[in-house]
């Protein structure tokens, strides 16, 4: 899922994979008025854009059958396909239709000014330096950090994870790339840090919306069986704003260092366990009580402590 993040006047920002002649390219778009811009990185300009204005929504792409890429969507004016993309989850794909939709009734708007996420313009070096933060994941040195970040309390977590994705989505390879997504992503955070190119205490402002996004789920969890669906839905809801919060915040710090294909990969994280249809499942499936009591321990954890 993706939604505004400190674009001017955007409707809806977020990573996408956009459907080209010669394949699938990982790119940054931009939602404003009745415009779509598409960057090759958030901190880019504009490789292109299209008008919506008299536009209609297709959840179907010209050539593909949902095989090999999932929740499909294509953009039609005058019986032409003029954008076909995929996104990480269901939720994004309702939510880019919804927002796609009221643009395809406004005028041409202007690309917000100077890039798609206001942030310092990246410099060869910063360029260079994604290059190397995605060798350094893949070498030996990232092998070694993993296993120093990945412990006991982490195997659990994820473990639980693993599970309870799993059994929302009946696939095990999901549940395989979930974990594989978080452990690479979480490599090249480190390495950053290390290098000392963001400070640890720039993650800090991800904390506290993790931190009132995992309390509520252990009230909720505590309190679900007493409380009346509506109001655990409700709660949930709140959830799912303050991961996408924590989202924004983490997905503005690395966006800088990473390549868009492991942008694609963090948001399909957030995609995957932030939305709202899996956070309900989760919490009324009895069949995997077990993991989810494993997962909210650990959040429980997480929150007796303040990070400073």
């Amino acid at each position: 899922m993706a939604e505004t993040q400190d674009a001017q006047g955007a409707t809806r920002t977020g990573y996408i994979e956009m459907k080209k002649k010669k394949g699938w390219n990982a790119v940054f778009c931009v939602l404003v008025g009745g415009t779509l811009y598409y960057y090759k990185t958030a901190d880019g300009e504009p490789k292109g854009f299209i008008d919506l204005k008299g536009s209609s929504f297709s959840d179907t792409v010209k050539g593909e059958k949902g095989d090999k890429k999932k929740n499909l969507f294509s953009i039609i004016l005058d019986g032409k396909e003029t954008f076909a993309a995929s996104v990480s989850s269901q939720s994004d794909l309702e939510a880019w239709k919804k927002d796609l939709t009221e643009a395809f009734t406004k005028e041409h708007a202007e690309a917000p000014e100077g890039s798609g996420i206001k942030r310092k313009k990246q410099t060869v070096g910063m360029g260079i330096k994604k290059g190397v933060s995605s060798k350094a994941a893949q070498s030996a040195v990232g092998k070694k950090v993993m296993k120093s970040i990945i412990n006991e309390e982490t195997t659990t977590l994820l473990n639980a994870l693993k599970a309870l994705v799993q059994a929302e989505s009946g696939s095990s390879k999901k549940a395989d790339e979930l974990e594989g997504n978080i452990i690479k992503i979480a490599v090249k955070a480190f390495l950053l840090v290390e290098n000392k190119n963001l400070k640890g205490s720039d993650f800090l402002k991800a904390d506290q919306p993790l931190r009132t996004a995992f309390n509520l789920l252990v009230k909720v969890f505590n309190g679900r069986r007493r409380a009346k669906r509506e109001r655990v839905i409700e709660a949930l809801e709140k959830v799912e704003k303050e991961l996408k919060e924590a989202e924004n915040v983490i997905v503005e710090l690395l966006s800088p260092w990473i390549s868009t294909k492991n942008m694609m990969r963090l948001t399909s994280v957030f995609s995957t366990v932030g939305n709202l249809k899996f956070l309900e499942t989760i919490f009324y499936d009895d069949s995997i009580e077990d993991e989810l009591e494993k997962l909210i321990d650990a959040m429980d954890y997480y929150t007796q402590f303040h990070y400073h």
